[in-house]
Parts: C-alpha cells; structure tokens; sequence
C-alpha cells in the first residue's frame, strides 16, 4: 500500500466536529491533502518529498465541490497556490519536492473559507488532527516545515515544547521582533527533527507581506530570506543524522 493512501486510511479513524466535513482525496489530479493527494505532480509517495508545506484547513465545503468538479485547484486562479508558486519559484524550490497539506483535516460545512477554522472550537478534534500531523511527519520526514498562517502555527504549539512560543501568536510583527519566525532542529513528540519557518498565509500575502522583517530585510524581501535560511537549515539534515 502506497504512502498516500496509508495517509488516507487514517483519516477513518477520525471522529468529525459538526463545523467539518471529512474529505479524503475526492479532487483527482492537484490539491492540498487531504482534498487531494498533497502532490504537485500527483505521485503516492511523500518519503521523497524534503519540505512540508503546511495550512490551516483545506477551505470550505462549497469551494471544494468546484476543485472536485474541475478535478483540480486552479494554481493560477487560487490565490494560496498563485502566491505560493511564486515565491518558491523565486527561492528555487521545485513544488515537486514539497508535499502540500494541512494541519487540519476535513474541509468547513458551507461557503466561508477564511479566518480561523471553526474546527478549533472542538479540543478533541484538534488533538487528534495534531496526531494525524505527527503521523505525517513520521511518514514523510521533511527537512523543512513552511508554516501558512498563524493559525497553524498555533496548531502546532501544542506538539513539540520548542513551538510554545507561538501559541499566543497575536501578529507577526511581534514573532519578528522576538525573532520566532525560524525554528531549527526542532524535536516533535513523535521524536521526529525538522526545521519550520512561520509565513503569512499565501492567500493575504499581497496585503501582509510588508509587514514581515528578518535579518535587517523587511516585506518580500524579509520572507524570501526567511525560506532561504530555513532551507540552507535544512539541507544540514542530508549530512548529519537525527
């Protein structure tokens, strides 16, 4: 059984808020696990992949009856895999190496996608998205995490004591300024080691990328800088052992 499929048969185990709606990789070709596959080019394998890319939630029920229809997210319509496309594209980063997908599953009842997940108002579903995540780290083992939004980022306080810092996230103005936006060698509580790196959401890039500073840079610059590290971090973990 392939790796993404494996993913799959986890979800089933899953018990689902009233807010959420289990979906487990009915868009065909292109989308974010677990709507789809979570693979640029539509392989079964993560094993292979050397950065995480990872959301919030997959989006709302009305929108992903259209990807389903279409068979795929629209990359140049979709203003998450629009901006994000480019900006890896101008850090380098091969979206074939990356395995795109969100820290929690199900997409939201209705047609509002925006803000934080109503799935947070359920602690014990949120507890066991965090261990379907440690699941996925344990399968694919990035050497990177690029973190959308706040809300994930706070989503994953809650698994590794070294992410306590961004439970209280209120702006990222702040995290900048306490120098939280990279986190190295951090050690989950599966035992698990990357290197994350706190982004805005890809979707408000346009409107809140200026405020982002890191290393003297401010705006896209400051977040361009920020993958690039967290990425030289990362190639590290292909010479030195966990």
């Amino acid at each position: 059984m392939d790796e993404i499929q494996l993913l799959f048969n986890e979800i089933d185990k899953l018990s689902y808020p009233d807010s959420m709606k289990m979906v487990k990789g009915e868009i065909e070709v292109r989308a974010f696990f677990p709507g789809g596959k979570g693979t640029f080019s539509n392989g079964n394998t993560v094993s292979d992949k050397d950065i995480m890319i990872l959301g919030q939630d997959f989006d709302c029920e009305a929108n992903f009856e259209v990807s389903k229809t279409n068979k795929k997210e629209d990359i140049n319509k979709n203003p998450t895999w629009r901006n994000l496309l480019a900006i890896l594209k101008e850090a380098n980063i091969s979206p074939d190496n990356c395995f795109f997908t969100n820290a929690i599953l199900g997409v939201r009842k209705g047609s509002l996608g925006t803000g934080k997940s109503p799935a947070f108002r359920d602690s014990n579903f949120i507890k066991d998205c965090q261990n379907f995540f440690l699941y996925q780290i344990e399968t694919q083992k990035p050497k990177a995490i690029f973190v959308l939004g706040k809300f994930a980022a706070q989503f994953l306080s809650k698994t590794s004591s070294k992410l306590n810092c961004w439970a209280g996230i209120k702006n990222f103005k702040t995290i900048d300024q306490q120098q939280f936006q990279l986190q190295k060698n951090v050690i989950f509580n599966n035992g698990i080691k990357s290197n994350l790196v706190l982004l805005t959401h890809p979707s408000y890039r346009p409107v809140n990328v200026s405020r982002r500073t890191y290393n003297g840079e401010s705006g896209h610059n400051a977040e361009l800088n920020m993958i690039k590290a967290v990425f030289i971090m990362a190639l590290a973990l292909f010479i030195m052992p966990f």
